[in-house]
């Protein structure tokens, strides 16, 4: 079965699991279908503001639509999760990648 189906199978099998639509975000980005992807960053930051794994992402995916301020007010919003859960090693991505997109505009 291909990788697509079985992660929309499972996500039907569990439709609130964020890391489920991540990796399909992912998935779609690989075959260059981005506006699926980014449905699915949309609804996890939207839905589950806590998990951490998406601001990174979608930033950088931002990015390289040349949407460098959506991608600035994504890396703040995963800075400001990270900052609340603790988690120094995301934050420091997260602060690292803020800085080289806002040297940008």
């Amino acid at each position: 079965m291909d990788r697509l189906l079985q992660l929309k199978d499972m996500l039907d099998k569990h439709p609130d699991d964020s890391f489920l639509k991540y990796a399909l975000a992912l998935e779609y980005l690989k075959r260059g279908e981005d506006e699926k992807a980014e449905q699915y960053f949309r609804t996890i930051v939207e839905q589950d503001p806590a998990y951490l794994g998406v601001y990174y992402q979608y930033g950088k995916w931002l990015e390289t639509k040349g949407r460098q301020a959506e991608a600035i007010d994504m890396y703040s919003r995963g800075i400001q999760q990270a900052m609340l859960q603790g988690d120094s090693r995301t934050l420091q991505e997260l602060r690292n990648a803020f800085a080289a997109v806002a040297d940008l505009d």
